[in-house]
């Protein structure tokens, strides 16, 4: 049974193999041709026709088998003759075959499984799979009567040459040359005009992956729905997805419309924005009046403004969905356009439209019936006193209406005694708070009590302290805020700040003056920063009752970091918990702009879904995360969005709508909703910030703070920051944030003040003194580039500008830029190369003044004996992948085994040549073998040359086999050598086939890349950098559409200060984005 079910198997793959590899084509061929592009001819016997895949219908003649009935029924076209079903019926004796289905060969169990094209043949010669006798495995036979003798015997079939066209074993696999008159290598299937479009591989048997077609595979798909794209036309089989239309789909809905085909209109988009052309959602909310994902529909009834978050007030018949106003009037007492205004004395019902009658003196009708509850005036009488007094009434009767009255007016001057009495206490229960003077720096507010206010500080600030009192109370606390003592105190207005320190902390620094300040508080191992964060109020400052609650207790992340009671974050509560209104969270406000942020922690489990109730609750598009899930194995914030799909947080689901990942940061995009409404919001999500420290450079996280400042710019919700406990990185970045606001705005700064206004809201915003300096070489860096981002659709205009001389000055902006970066250029000490000076690694290095760092080395782990883990190499980023690159310089003699490890070791599949080879320089090791069929070995590792061609007049392309013979690993390697660029030139030669370089390795890494791309020029920078710089700015435009020479150089000159030596190199990195813009 499992020999049937092999054999089965067998039968099933042979039979599939011919299908695969003949139907490769889409045309609907005319009769009697088959195959692709229809160029092979059937055999068909005469009257007959084959189908798509060249079977005949009636079968083939006797003189033919085989697709198409091409294959001549003497010879065979596999080396065993398996897959033979032609018509010869006589062994090379002579003698007659006997049919199969004789009985003596049934006997032998041979059945429609043995045979390649599952029929039990006639007398005809056969090689069954599998047969009883394995003698007879090496070609096709028969069983035959010899003198009258049942036995067997070979038959006599020759080898044939495959058809024009077809190749391979079996000849069923099919030529896809470039030229399709080319008849391919009927052995290989090579083709010498190369792969036609939609094929590639070494014989082109190969289509195109999903998403690429046409030549080289090098074009990408259109938006083809399921992704079926023709892999040789690029037509989209089966239409577009949803935000494309066109016979490629790569022609985007115009403005205004979404959805397959783009037939769909745009809903009521706040100020007019353009909606998502894929489901045609609203990103920046809907129109007053509108509600859902896709604002298409009208507020219910009852309903209106923004979001349909209001109630129609007072309204007769409703109000309009968009403005509010109350279009059949108002009920009665009430009166205005939205009916929110309450009739006036003297006034009442409907619309405010009926006078009241004669009441009481200083009484007023009801506004909602007209009664008048005081009474009639004298001489009227009814309800709603509008009838005169019938002249009937009697003394005592008036007696008793005066006591009446009397006692009334009493009970009213009561209530005003109390009211007044409660308001004067209300007022002296004012407190102190830190605020700014007009001078923006922080001070005391008194209330009129002064004198009472500094009696209650005193009692507070006695020495043992109330914060020991709640210590004790609190063994689980580290530090603790100071309590109120003071019954009569209520503890719902300001709270007293009772251990800030109040003198003057203010520093402003005029910007021209920046740079100086700081070199000066850096000398002497910047004891002068230290000073001067040393100097700042720290520790808990502030009343945090609500948070030492022992039901929230759980929401705090770390058991000294809570938010004071007057800045916290206030959630609506639960409506069965009254209670539940605490969150980690504090408002912080920023330039000029009360609450402008939110200071949180990161979320734990127990504040998962109070986090999200706060997001909602507070409005906020924008979450700013500094922190990584897990450092250094410890986790440091739950996740709390989901990576697919959606997933609830009590009242709020979460969606994911799309990942944008760059090389320092991700950006997501969540559609969260709540009851029927839902929203756009945004996380960015800054990667590279080690937890208690800084980032080694402030160039990635002021791109960074540039996408957020781009995004949903009007919305003036709060901003969102938080880390792990929300005061160190949280602290940093508003910090930053705030300051370059008031750079903007005061032409300078003031960090002291700044820190200090914050610690006012949140306990030690900004954790350590490197934070604090951090913030200001970030300012100066900021402040020393400017705005150097230039949107694609306007940078031939903006570096036209550039290229003209400043007013007054000689030199133009866009040699002013290069000096600035000249000057803000890293310098690396001895101590970040620590490991290319050690004695051992000298002589790896080609010039001694370019070396790697420590920090971005790549490290080499592939053990050959006599060799270390150091190469003179070093890890660059892409604009959306960290260590995307991998430069080095050209390799030395003792070097070459260490290249070749680390192009193993970091799977980088991909290598860029830029150097000339001189075979006369002795430094300049040939690191390849050039004959084919040779390899040179280093250790385990061996490199053979497969393949070597001129993808350009100059450039060459060669491809290695890279093996690892201990693993049983091979891989390939392509190498991209430009030969347009001598070594004494800054620039290339040919800028054209310097665009066709970079095109060709983004097609390989497209379709082939796994590692880093190793770039290699002679001394690892001059030409490397260059290369480096051109090829991640293209990748910026095609990403974010954008242009920023000035930042992209100074992130690769992070790793290695010495890329873009000159300003002929910097200006070339503008002309090759110029190029890109015009090849669009």
């Amino acid at each position: 049974m499992a020999n049937r079910r092999i054999q089965c198997l067998l039968f099933f793959l042979v039979n599939l193999q011919v299908c695969l590899c003949l139907a490769q084509s889409d045309l609907v061929c005319p009769s009697l041709h088959f195959g692709w592009k229809c160029r092979l001819s059937c055999k068909c016997s005469p009257g007959d026709f084959c189908d798509s895949l060249g079977k005949c219908l009636r079968g083939c003649p006797d003189e033919g088998y085989g697709p198409g009935c091409l294959f001549d029924k003497t010879s065979i076209y596999d080396n065993n003759g398996k897959n033979y079903t032609g018509t010869v019926n006589k062994t090379k004796d002579g003698n007659q075959c006997l049919p199969w289905r004789d009985p003596r060969i049934i006997g032998l169990k041979y059945g429609s499984h043995s045979f390649p094209d599952g029929i039990v043949p006639g007398p005809y010669c056969r090689n069954p799979i599998n047969p009883t006798d394995s003698n007879y495995v090496i070609g096709p036979f028969c069983y035959t009567l010899k003198e009258n003798q049942f036995t067997h015997e070979m038959c006599s079939l020759t080898r044939g040459e495959c058809p024009d066209y077809l190749y391979g074993e079996g000849c069923y696999k099919e030529c896809h040359c470039k030229n399709i008159s080319e008849i391919c290598d009927k052995s290989l299937g090579t083709c010498i005009s190369g792969c036609a479009p939609g094929w590639t591989g070494f014989s082109c048997e190969n289509k195109c992956k999903t998403d690429r077609y046409g030549l080289e595979c090098r074009e990408s798909c259109g938006k083809c729905k399921n992704e079926a794209c023709h892999h040789e036309t690029g037509q989209c089989l089966e239409g577009c997805e949803a935000g494309f239309a066109g016979e490629f789909c790569k022609i985007r809905c115009v403005d205004g419309t979404y959805g397959e085909d783009c037939h769909k209109m745009c809903g009521k988009c706040l100020n007019q924005a353009i909606c998502s052309y894929i489901d045609g959602n609203c990103f920046t909310g809907c129109e007053d009046g509108y509600y859902g994902t896709q604002c298409n529909k009208r507020c219910p009834k009852g309903t209106y403004g923004r979001e349909c978050a209001y109630s129609c007030h007072n309204c007769y018949k409703g109000c309009h969905p968009n403005t509010g106003v109350c279009e059949g009037g108002c009920t009665a007492g009430f009166t205005g356009p939205t009916c929110t205004q309450v009739c006036e004395r003297g006034w009442y019902g409907e619309n405010c439209s009926q006078t009241c009658g004669f009441c009481r003196a200083e009484h007023s009708c009801d506004i909602y019936t007209g009664y008048c509850v005081g009474g009639c005036d004298k001489g009227y009488e009814g309800t709603h006193c509008n009838q005169m007094e019938k002249p009937t009434a009697t003394l005592g009767a008036s007696l008793i209406g005066g006591a009446i009255a009397g006692a009334i007016v009493s009970i009213v001057v009561i209530l005003i005694i109390i009211v007044v009495f409660l308001y004067r206490r209300r007022r002296f229960k004012k407190v102190l708070q830190v605020s700014r003077d007009q001078n923006g720096v922080g001070e005391q507010s008194f209330s009129p009590f002064t004198n009472r206010l500094k009696e209650m500080k005193e009692s507070l600030l006695d020495t043992g302290h109330e914060t020991e009192r709640l210590l004790k109370k609190s063994p689980s606390i580290e530090s603790c805020p100071l309590e109120q003592a003071d019954n009569q105190i209520n503890e719902n207005q300001e709270p007293i700040y009772a251990n800030v320190d109040m003198k003057n902390l203010s520093s402003p620094v005029k910007l021209k003056d920046l740079e100086e300040y700081i070199n000066m508080k850096k000398m002497i191992d910047s004891d002068g920063f230290k000073k001067e964060y040393g100097d700042l109020p720290s520790g808990l400052m502030a009343l945090c009752k609500v948070a030492l609650k022992p039901e929230n207790k759980p929401k705090n992340r770390y058991n000294n970091i809570f938010a004071y009671d007057h800045s916290r974050v206030v959630l609506e509560p639960h409506p069965n918990d009254a209670q539940s209104d605490y969150v980690n969270a504090s408002y912080i406000d920023g330039y000029n702009s009360p609450k402008a942020y939110i200071a949180s922690q990161g979320p734990n489990k127990a504040m998962l879904v109070d986090f999200w109730r706060m997001v909602w609750q507070q409005k906020v598009c924008k979450i700013v995360m500094l922190t990584n899930l897990v450092e250094t194995c410890k986790k440091k914030c739950e996740q709390y969005w989901p990576d697919v799909g959606s997933k609830e947080f009590g009242d709020v689901t979460v969606e994911m709508v799309d990942t944008a990942e760059y090389t320092d940061y991700t950006i997501r995009s969540f559609r969260i909703s709540a009851l029927k409404f839902s929203r756009i919001i945004k996380q960015f999500h800054f990667t590279s910030w080690p937890d208690h420290g800084a980032p080694a450079s402030p160039t990635p996280l002021l791109n960074f703070r540039r996408k957020v400042q781009q995004y949903s710019v009007d919305n003036s919700s709060p901003v969102l920051v938080h880390c792990s406990a929300g005061i160190g990185r949280t602290g940093t970045y508003i910090a930053l944030d705030y300051l370059l606001k008031q750079a903007k705005a005061e032409e300078k700064v003031d960090v002291p003040q700044c820190v200090q206004t914050l610690r006012s809201n949140r306990v030690n915003m900004i954790q350590n003194w490197e934070q604090y300096v951090f913030v200001y070489e970030a300012l100066l860096e900021a402040i020393q580039a400017g705005e150097t981002t230039i949107p694609c659709s306007v940078l031939i205009d903006t570096y036209e500008e550039m290229c003209v001389p400043t007013p007054g000055k000689l030199t133009t902006p866009l040699e002013d830029q290069f000096e600035i970066l000249q000057k803000t250029c890293p310098v690396l000490d001895k101590e970040d190369c620590k490991a290319a000076l050690l004695a051992e690694n000298i002589s790896k290095n080609r010039f001694k003044d370019i070396l790697p760092a420590n920090r971005c080395r790549p490290l080499l782990y592939t053990q050959v004996e006599g060799y270390n883990d150091y190469i003179n190499a070093v890890f660059l980023p892409g604009y959306s992948q960290r260590d995307a690159y991998i430069v080095t310089q050209m390799p030395l003699p003792n070097t070459v085994a260490d290249f070749w490890r680390m192009l193993y070791d970091y799977s980088s599949d991909t290598v860029v040549m830029l150097n000339e080879f001189d075979r006369n320089d002795r430094s300049c090791a040939l690191y390849w073998p050039e004959e084919y069929g040779y390899s040179v070995e280093y250790g385990p590792l061996s490199i053979e040359l497969l393949f070597s061609s001129e993808a350009d007049t100059n450039i060459t392309v060669r491809t290695f086999k890279l093996s690892h013979h201990l693993k049983g690993e091979d891989k390939a390697v392509k190498q991209f050598q430009f030969n347009s660029w001598p070594d004494f030139k800054s620039v290339p030669n040919n800028t054209t086939s310097f665009i066709k370089l970079l095109d060709a390795v983004q097609e390989w890494t497209k379709q082939n890349g796994k590692g880093p791309v190793t770039v290699h020029c002679m001394n690892g920078a001059s030409k490397s950098g260059l290369y480096c710089a051109v090829s991640l700015q293209l990748e910026r435009m095609r990403v974010d559409h954008e242009v920023d020479i000035y930042q992209t150089v100074k992130q690769l000159r992070i790793n290695r200060p010495q890329f873009i030596e000159n300003m002929e190199q910097y200006q070339f990195c503008y002309q090759m984005a110029l190029t890109h813009q015009d090849r669009q």
